[in-house]
């Protein structure tokens, strides 16, 4: 019988208390512990009273010492201690139910049995209070800790994450979660294969597995794709984690976005090549024409060459020193540039007058070369730009395109408007570029100086500077080359608001 009793008692515990589960994940915590703990000493108290009334003591009401214990460590402030005596209460009240139910009479031993309770009660009450005191501190310090480290971690710019050897998350900082569009709560417990973009996976899952396998670092730079659509420079490494019996047990990740430090690198590598290009200019193209005008000159001063003879170098002379003026203007505007010190000022300047002025400059050259040059622009027809930076990038471009045009060939230069821009072009039949070179011009880059087509020289500065100027203006160049074919430059000049 009694059996049957406990066995019955044990399931309707069982579903009562397991109610408190239910609350617990309604996350209504303090109801749920005060339901545990009463709902607990209910039916402790109900047990014992009645396998008292069946004359069976089997010492059930001690389990209200349980009670006891577990009201200090859940419940928080005054309510614990309340709780604690209360329950301790009720556990004298079924004792000396109990004593009196066994026909024990007032003396010694009921007097001894009462006082034990309440000195054992006493010592838990001292020992749990201090416990309690020392498990808190101790929380409080780990979470401290926890709190610190993560704050360390999540202030970093470099994605950190700390993987098992499956490739689950057990760590990440906040700047790895973000990067990869997710919270931190949400990747604990997933996999990289889960969380990577199929691109980065692909890529860096034999690094992974390397740095397994063979239980050292694993480096890497590259460019990379992230999930946001942004392109970093990606600097990282993967680190096992060993134990102390040199077992691989995790894998840490750390990548650095080093983007502004690679394109300064870049920047660099350009203006060194920059500065090589420009010591080449004013070596050859300026050094070359100051020394043979010396030369001519102490020819004459020595009396090698005649009066009559130096006359005859004055047309030579005078070629070499419009080219080495040139050579020097552009070198003067190039630099002032790049120091930003050059300013747009826009007003209305009319394109054909422009495009003609400038062609009328090369009239001997296009004649000598027999080149068919024509202007196909309205005479009316008017742009929103700076006139003198128009000017040098339309003496540029014809420039180069007669220059690199053989004898025979075309140059056309053609002009039309639409509602929103005013649109010229610059096509010639010349030697063309190649996609190198057309890529080297998008950049404004300083072009290597080579001859044309009638040895024709220049500084290699003329396009580069020609496209600063026309960008200083927001026109859009376009450049379509072939080579040995010739070349076609679109300048779209945007109308004035």
């Amino acid at each position: 019988m009694g059996l049957n009793l406990q066995a019955r008692l044990c399931l309707t515990s069982a579903i009562l208390l397991s109610f408190s589960l239910f609350l617990n994940r309604r996350g209504k915590i303090p109801i749920s512990k005060s339901y545990f703990i009463w709902t607990g000493v209910a039916l402790v108290s109900a047990a014992t009273l009645t396998f008292t009334n069946q004359e069976i003591y089997v010492d059930t009401e001690n389990m209200l010492v349980i009670g006891m214990a577990i009201s200090m460590l859940l419940i928080d402030g005054m309510q614990k201690h309340l709780t604690y005596w209360l329950i301790f209460l009720i556990f004298v009240a079924i004792k000396i139910d109990l004593l009196n139910a066994q026909g024990v009479e007032l003396g010694t031993v009921y007097t001894l049995t009462l006082l034990n309770n309440l000195v054992v009660a006493s010592i838990l009450y001292l020992f749990l209070f201090v416990f309690r005191s020392i498990l808190i501190k101790a929380f409080d310090r780990s979470d401290q800790h926890e709190q610190t480290l993560r704050s360390l971690l999540d202030n970093t710019p470099i994605l950190m994450a700390l993987v098992d050897k499956d490739g689950n998350f057990i760590l990440v900082n906040q700047n790895y979660a973000n990067r990869f569009g997710y919270k931190r709560r949400d990747l604990i417990g997933r996999n990289r294969k889960e969380v990577l973009p199929e691109s980065i996976f692909e890529k860096h899952e034999p690094m992974f597995q390397d740095a397994l396998l063979s239980g050292k670092q694993v480096a890497f730079l590259e460019e990379t794709s992230l999930p946001d659509g942004s392109m970093i420079s990606a600097n990282g490494k993967y680190e096992p984690i060993l134990s102390s019996d040199g077992v691989v047990e995790s894998v840490a990740i750390c990548v650095d976005d080093v983007t502004e430090l690679v394109r300064a690198h870049k920047a660099l590598k350009v203006a060194n090549e920059t500065k090589d290009k420009l010591f080449s200019i004013i070596a050859h193209d300026i050094k070359s024409p100051l020394n043979l005008f010396h030369s001519i000159l102490n020819l004459n001063h020595d009396d090698v060459i005649s009066k009559e003879q130096f006359i005859d170098y004055q047309n030579s002379l005078k070629q070499r020193l419009e080219a080495l003026t040139g050579t020097v203007n552009e070198l003067l505007e190039w630099a002032r540039m790049q120091l930003g010190g050059i300013s747009a000022y826009p007003a209305r300047v009319n394109v054909s007058s422009v495009v003609r002025e400038n062609a009328d400059l090369f009239h001997t050259l296009i004649q000598r070369k027999n080149i068919d040059f024509k202007i196909d622009a309205p005479s009316e027809m008017e742009a929103w730009i700076d006139e003198n930076h128009f000017k040098v990038a339309i003496r540029n471009l014809i420039h180069n395109a007669i220059k690199y045009t053989n004898g025979g060939g075309h140059v056309h230069v053609t002009g039309n408007q639409t509602e929103k821009e005013t649109i010229v072009s610059i096509e010639d039949s010349g030697i063309g570029m190649s996609t190198e070179q057309i890529q080297s011009i998008i950049k404004k880059e300083i072009q290597k100086s080579t001859a044309g087509t009638d040895k024709e020289m220049g500084a290699g500065l003329g396009l580069s500077l020609s496209l600063g100027l026309l960008e200083k203006n927001n026109c859009n160049i376009s450049v379509v080359s072939e080579v040995d074919k010739g070349t076609r430059f679109e300048i779209k000049i945007p109308k004035s608001v």
